[in-house]
């Protein structure tokens, strides 16, 4: 309460700070017991419909059309289970908690790629990551957002025939930014608006694109770490987002240098 000339004492912001910690605690439970309502739930029904659709497919007396048919059963169900992977993604961004640190990006970004090449690797492809992007930031929730990134740039650029990916960054004070580039599909920046979105795509499933639920969980992961997330981009040019991190405290940056 404040005091008698009506300024609040150090008490009274105290005791508002800490009832504002407990609500934003018991929202996070609340986030946690709906998405793992939304996991046994929802799951349950899919694995039902695999179990029947394998029973199904083990009939003799089935025909190449029938056949057909269970088939886009069985890819519908995997859709529907992507899209629940997806919104446990967003709701774990929302409610992680996070556990700074110095973050060393480019090695994070070697390790998706080296991911990424080996899942696909007949797929031509020329990677340039600069070395010494470090952020301050939880490792586990970065690792995440960067892997979003660069799958993405993956994918919207094997309709061209060679994967190009650049990550580039450096420190500005204390900001480190970052600028993840591919030479892919691009996309129309009449349309920027929605890419950050939830069940937004700005290309079909036979361009590559997921469920939708990616780049909103990556810039969610952004702004929980005082960050910033955009992107530029043309049709047919590629696409480059810009990430904006806090950079570690100078005494952990050097500690952190080989």
């Amino acid at each position: 309460m404040p005091d008698p000339t009506g300024t609040p004492t150090v008490e009274g912001l105290q005791r508002e700070l800490a009832a504002a910690r407990a609500t934003i605690a018991s929202l996070r439970q609340e986030q946690a017991v709906f998405a793992h309502g939304i996991s046994h739930d929802l799951r349950a029904p899919l694995r039902s419909i695999d179990s029947f659709v394998a029973l199904l497919a083990r009939h003799e007396g089935l025909d190449d059309t029938a056949r057909g048919y269970l088939e886009r059963v069985r890819a519908a169900s995997a859709r529907a289970g992507s899209l629940i992977d997806g919104l446990l993604a967003l709701s774990h961004a929302n409610r992680a908690e996070l556990a700074p640190a110095p973050v060393d990006l480019s090695l994070l970004a070697e390790w998706s790629l080296a991911e990424l090449q080996e899942a696909d690797a007949a797929q031509p492809a020329e990677l340039d990551v600069a070395p010494g992007l470090l952020a301050w930031g939880d490792e586990r929730l970065l690792r995440q957002l960067l892997g979003t990134l660069l799958d993405n740039a993956w994918k919207f650029s094997r309709p061209t025939g060679m994967v190009r990916i650049h990550v580039q960054g450096a420190r500005a004070g204390d900001r480190l930014q970052v600028a993840v580039r591919d030479e892919g599909l691009g996309f129309d920046m009449r349309y920027a608006a929605k890419l950050f979105l939830p069940f937004q795509r700005l290309h079909g499933p036979d361009q590559g694109a997921g469920h939708g639920i990616g780049l909103a969980v990556a810039q969610r992961i952004a702004a929980r770490h005082d960050g910033r997330l955009h992107a530029e981009s043309q049709p047919g040019a590629g696409a480059t987002f810009h990430l904006d991190l806090p950079a570690p405290p100078p005494a952990d940056a050097e500690g952190s240098s080989p």
